[in-house]
């Protein structure tokens, strides 16, 4: 390209050299397997991220994978990151809505509690809509950094076994269908609670009922919203957690692969045969995966630890000491009280262990490959 400036009358051409950088047929083709394997994994996880785009609680920014120059792995042009889609709109508005249902669990506190059966059962529910605001704000700042997509696209870059999108889509499907059959049991059980409002019934929907002398149609108007409410509250426990393992379970068989592929590769006599560089690219690969993955899951993990170990004593506590208010008192708050205490375990149980298999992987795994 010539350029001309002038001075005095004087002009001077110079040249200025414009270098247009052209993909050549291998990084064509490498950037075509990339996009494949991306569109394999994300299908599979299709069950359980449509879910969840169902209850706001994911979104993605349409974000677009280029091929760095050095191929070693790939890097994330977010063009459109501050524009605000459907998916972002709307999750942004079950965000607000889940706040809003947490505080109105607070209405039901007047500041005359006395320590009994139904102080604890106010701690109790309170408990559980704090988890709930806490698990969908960080998925939703997963979704909004891009953090929760990048995991799963740095997997499809990673992985080498075909077999595994095929295994995922199983798991996937079943976890999801998991987490409808619970949701379906949770809220018919709601609906039968709150029918005819019980002891055991949602405090803040008798609060409301009885002290604004509600009447009947539309009291019935406030079941179905509190109907509604229960479903996006539990929806965002479940669908999380199901999230969490996923993730979890893409991390740990990243490392697994990796630590099968490098203990093949050393010798009876401690000789190593193999690419030593592709290994230790592909381990910083996957580490960064978990960073990745960290970023998201270890406020989830913490709060659901917290939160739900704190489930467990509210339960054990009421059911020892206030047995005849709780389990002694119908076969239906026996129940109740056993479900509490199996889901408050089953959660406190899958985010200790999936944290601790990770861990043990990388513990294990990084040493034998920083030994080489």
């Amino acid at each position: 390209m010539m350029e001309t400036t002038g001075n005095d009358g004087n002009s001077v051409v110079r040249a200025r050299r414009v270098v247009i950088p052209l993909e050549t047929d291998e990084e064509l083709s490498t950037r075509q397997e990339l996009s494949v394997k991306t569109d394999s994994v994300l299908k599979s996880l299709f069950p359980l991220t449509t879910s969840m785009r169902l209850f706001g609680l994911y979104f993605s920014l349409n974000a677009q994978l280029v091929p760095d120059v050095g191929g070693d792995s790939t890097r994330r042009c977010c063009c459109g990151c501050e524009s605000w889609n459907a998916g972002r709109i709307y999750a942004s508005v079950m965000l607000v809505v889940t706040w809003l249902n947490a505080l109105r669990h607070c209405i039901v506190f007047n500041g005359n509690e006395t320590p009994g059966i139904d102080l604890f059962l106010k701690l109790g529910i309170l408990t559980s809509a704090s988890l709930q605001v806490v698990l969908r704000s960080t998925y939703y700042v997963a979704s909004h950094t891009g953090s929760l997509d990048r995991v799963f696209r740095k997997a499809a870059d990673l992985w080498r076994a075909d077999g595994l999108v095929p295994k995922y889509s199983r798991r996937v499907k079943v976890v999801t269908i998991l987490c409808w059959i619970f949701l379906a049991a949770d809220v018919i059980y709601y609906v039968n609670m709150i029918r005819n409002y019980k002891e055991l019934s949602d405090p803040s929907l008798i609060f409301l009922i009885e002290n604004f002398r509600v009447s009947r149609p539309y009291a019935d108007i406030i079941k179905a919203v509190f109907v509604v409410l229960e479903l996006e509250s539990l929806a965002s426990w479940a669908l999380t957690q199901a999230m969490n393992y996923i993730v979890m379970m893409f991390l740990y068989d990243q490392f697994s692969a990796l630590y099968k592929e490098f203990s093949g590769c050393i010798g009876a006599r401690g000789q190593f045969s193999g690419n030593f560089e592709e290994f230790r690219r592909r381990h910083q690969a996957v580490s960064r995966s978990v960073q990745e993955a960290d970023r998201f899951l270890r406020i989830s993990n913490f709060s659901c630890f917290c939160c739900q170990l704190a489930g467990i004593i509210l339960v054990l506590f009421v059911s020892t000491f206030y047995r005849q208010h709780t389990v002694s008192s119908s076969a239906e708050g026996a129940f109740l009280f056993i479900c509490l205490l199996v889901v408050n375990l089953f959660g406190l149980c899958l985010a200790a262990g999936l944290a601790i298999i990770v861990n043990h992987m990388v513990c294990y795994l990084t040493p034998r490959i920083d030994l080489y």
